[in-house]
């Protein structure tokens, strides 16, 4: 129920017939005058106040602006019961705050309609008001969550500074990992390696050495390896494949393409821990070895192969189905992996490569390019200079994934490590 509050200058029949009217329309009313009231209090104890004072001006002005200035009850709705009608009289008590009158005599039909219209108005702030404040709240809630938000992206931004960081610096040991350009190219003067990451670090790696078994007489070992995963996992990887490929080659003097994969094989069981465990990472190789007094190539791989051409005719040699680590090997003699020896007495084109080249998709029908599509461009520019077919490659593959959005965290578009290393033996 609604409180009415009619402020008298002294009890008057006016002010009882008010309270009369206030009580038929079923709200409560209390009579007070004016020199009693007090608007020093922390919250308004009535709705709407009938302000009753008296038949002169500067009474009705000093207790409305006592009413108005008050923080509790300046927003309550206040009628003026006055005798003066006159414009400039209602203007200024509409300008000191008033939200309605009424003229003595009272008439009840318009007192109670004017009550009313009053009573909704301030019905209507206090929705008003409820509203504001739940928003204020809102605001301060959103406020909250934006600080917090912006903290959390803060912080996340600067941990994935320090990742990217450590990551960069992963990639300087990896890097120093791979052969020099200048240790190939005095021995493959002809050859170029491309080499395109899809992260910052790299599964795929390439691996190159000089065997100088007398001061007329030598053996080049090169291989292309694709570890399991990209990014970091096969980074870790590749670093296991790197020290695997040193202990073959360089401790043991293993130079036949298929020993060596089978000591890396036995490598792999071993640092994972394979025997015990269900892990199943391992590594796609392939290796060959160039005999530059017999004038042989010798190749083995290890899910992976190599397109070479002689006589500007294309020779696919398969690597085995086996690759190194992962899978329980049955107890057998049978040897893991297959040799195959090409006679290079002629002038030959050889590319190694990983299957990067192969699975990224692109395209107008967003395919992979495949084996059948890229052997068909090698063939197209095998007997170019190698620095042109390494710059044709690299445009086919740009042309190829151009329409391809990058994948989460990844700066390009590619979907895995690319790595094709060509070279044209004339011994």
């Amino acid at each position: 129920m609604s409180k009415v509050l009619i402020i008298s200058q002294e009890a008057s029949s006016s002010s009882i017939q008010i309270e009369k009217i206030i009580a038929q329309m079923g709200l409560s009313a209390d009579i007070q005058q004016d020199a009693a009231f007090e608007a020093n209090n922390t919250e308004a104890l009535y709705d709407l106040i009938l302000l009753n004072a008296g038949t002169t001006h500067q009474n009705e002005q000093q207790v409305l602006q006592q009413i108005k200035s008050s923080a509790a009850y300046k927003r309550v709705g206040v009628i003026v019961v006055t005798e003066d009608h006159s414009d400039d009289h209602l203007a200024y008590l509409w300008k000191m705050g008033a939200d309605d009158f009424i003229a003595r005599p009272i008439n009840a039909l318009e007192l109670e309609a004017r009550v009313k219209s009053v009573l909704q108005q301030q019905e209507s702030l206090k929705k008003i008001d409820s509203q504001n404040a739940l928003l204020e709240l809102k605001m301060e809630e959103l406020q909250l969550q934006k600080e917090v938000l912006t903290e959390q992206k803060t912080s996340i931004a600067q941990a994935n500074e320090e990742i990217t960081d450590s990551i960069n610096y992963a990639k300087r040991i990896q890097d120093s990992m791979l052969p020099a350009e200048k240790e190939i190219k005095s021995s493959l003067p002809e050859s170029f390696i491309l080499f395109q990451p899809c992260n910052i670090v790299s599964g795929d790696f390439y691996w190159f050495a000089k065997k100088q078994l007398s001061d007329y007489y030598h053996k080049l070992i090169l291989a292309v390896v694709d570890c399991t995963g990209h990014g970091v996992p096969g980074a870790f990887m590749s670093m296991i494949g790197d020290s695997l490929l040193n202990h073959a080659v360089h401790d043991l003097e293993m130079h036949e393409p298929e020993q060596i994969l089978a000591e890396m094989d036995k490598g792999v069981w071993a640092k994972l821990n394979q025997s015990q465990n269900t892990r199943r990472d391992g590594m796609d190789i392939s290796l060959c070895m160039i005999d530059v007094k017999e004038k042989v190539l010798k190749f083995a791989g290890a899910r992976q192969h190599m397109v070479y051409f002689q006589n500007n005719e294309l020779f696919f040699v398969k690597g085995d189905s086996n690759k190194i680590g992962g899978v329980k090997r049955d107890d057998t003699t049978e040897p893991l992996f297959q040799g195959h020896t090409i006679d290079i007495s002629v002038p030959t084109q050889v590319y190694l490569f990983t299957d990067g080249y192969q699975n990224q998709l692109g395209g107008n029908k967003h395919k992979k390019l495949k084996g059948n599509r890229f052997r068909q461009l090698l063939q197209e520019i095998h007997q170019y200079s190698t620095q042109k077919q390494l710059q044709i490659l690299e445009n086919q593959l740009e042309n190829w994934i151009a329409h391809e959005e990058p994948k989460e965290g990844r700066a390009t578009n590619l979907i895995d490590d690319v790595l094709v290393w060509g070279f044209r033996l004339e011994i």
